[in-house]
């Protein structure tokens, strides 16, 4: 039986990589040989009674410099023994090694990997006798081993067999999952109370549809909170939009804290072809005739959105910072819940719902209170039909509009003229 991935590792310590892989995963899939790991010590190919790999940089400096014949004879001489392979040269002064590089290297049946060490390789090597470099982060090693293994754990265990449940793989940190790279939701097992610091219930409901949706939010949470960098830069473009059969209502709470206009909504109607709906008696600075639906409460307007579009709405409030709430103060993290909450495949309509702030929607939490699952917590508590997000974007009329012009562009395409 031929491995399905082959390692061949270049190092001046071969025996330190292979005492490694010998233990865990790794080292089940080398014995049923779904991988193999090969090492080629330089020191092997050195013609002096010293084995002498390393030389005096030219130029001067301090340090020393591993030198290209050894390299390159290794290379060659494992070349003509075990077959071509892609070849790479793991360096601090290179791009980084990430989950979509280790996917793409997964599908090559064998790779190289230079370990270099003093002040690295004659980079006469990287020019010429390598196909990449990788670093695996910002910082500085003695040598390139540990920075080769990593690249063997993560590489090996996307081949099919290495884990022991392929399923393993699936929502994992950085995995894109249809929506852009996250970071993993928090696990949990026995038991449910240490000292004080308990499993959250829902966990153990048995409501396996609510526990994913709380899984796929913590992810999104967690990745704002500790990397956002992963969801910048465009990376949250890959989310799923509305279907363009699918009603979005935007809907006002009345109030003073709201500084709109209505030429705000006038160009938010034609723009996204989307009715605007006003809630309570005052209006926030906006003319009646601005509005395609006046409703008394927000129950009222659930009923009447029933009442057009033949179904209840799904509800998201966009709510600037309140007393005693908790907020959002990245747009992004704002964005990613909207877009974890509103299920592309679905034909209930969505109403956005915009106030100043919490207390402007006054007793909404009443309205709200006979909808929910569970009880109301911290404003609102999430439910499938109901559901509050909260940010602290500035409450003016230019930053209410690009908050809901945000929104609106995660949720369907613009409608040019």
């Amino acid at each position: 039986m031929s491995a399905g991935l082959t390692f061949e590792v270049f190092t001046l310590f071969p025996e330190a990589i292979q005492s490694f892989l010998a233990a865990g995963l790794i080292g089940k899939a080398l014995a049923q040989e779904l991988v193999a790991v090969h090492c080629t010590d330089y020191r092997d190919f050195t013609d002096d009674r010293h084995r002498s790999v390393d030389d005096s940089p030219y130029g001067g400096g301090a340090g020393m410099v591993m030198k290209i014949e050894p390299v390159v004879a290794a290379l060659e001489a494992v070349t003509a023994a075990r077959g071509p392979m892609h070849r790479i040269l793991v360096t601090p002064s290179a791009p980084r090694f990430d989950q979509r590089t280790a996917e793409r290297l997964a599908t090559k049946p064998r790779l190289g990997l230079l370990c270099g060490r003093y002040e690295g390789i004659d980079d006469r090597v990287r020019e010429s006798f390598v196909d990449e470099c990788l670093s695996i982060g910002d910082f500085v090693l003695n040598g390139g081993e540990v920075a080769a293994l990593t690249i063997i754990e993560a590489v090996a265990r996307l081949r099919e067999g290495v884990l022991g449940n392929p399923e393993s793989v699936v929502g994992e940190s950085f995995g894109l999952a249809g929506r852009g790279p996250w970071l993993e939701h928090p696990h949990y097992t026995r038991p449910v109370d240490f000292r004080g610091l308990e499993v959250p219930a829902l966990l153990m409901s048995g409501n396996h549809p609510a526990i994913t949706r709380w899984r796929a939010e913590q992810a999104c949470r967690r990745t704002w909170a500790l990397r956002p960098d992963l969801r910048a830069g465009g990376t949250c473009g890959s989310e799923p939009r509305l279907a363009e059969d699918r009603q979005v209502i935007l809907a006002f709470a009345d109030g003073p804290q709201l500084e709109a206009s209505g030429d705000l909504l006038n160009n938010l109607r034609e723009s996204f072809e989307l009715p605007i709906a006003l809630i309570g008696r005052r209006a926030p600075g906006l003319p009646g005739e601005t509005a395609d639906l006046r409703v008394r409460d927000l129950r009222d307007l659930r009923r009447q959105v029933r009442r057009r579009y033949g179904e209840r709405p799904q509800v998201v409030a966009l709510v600037g910072e309140g007393s005693g709430s908790e907020v959002i103060h990245e747009p992004g993290l704002l964005l990613d819940v909207l877009a974890l909450r509103t299920n592309s495949g679905s034909t209930q309509p969505v109403v956005l719902l915009v106030a100043g702030q919490q207390e402007q929607l006054g007793d909404l939490d009443a309205a709200f209170a006979p909808l929910l699952s569970s009880p109301c917590q911290k404003g609102l508590e999430l439910a499938q039909t109901a559901q509050m997000i909260e940010s602290s974007q500035p409450q003016t009329a230019a930053g209410i509009e690009a908050l809901i012009v945000a929104a609106l562009h995660r949720l369907r395409p613009l409608r040019l003229p």
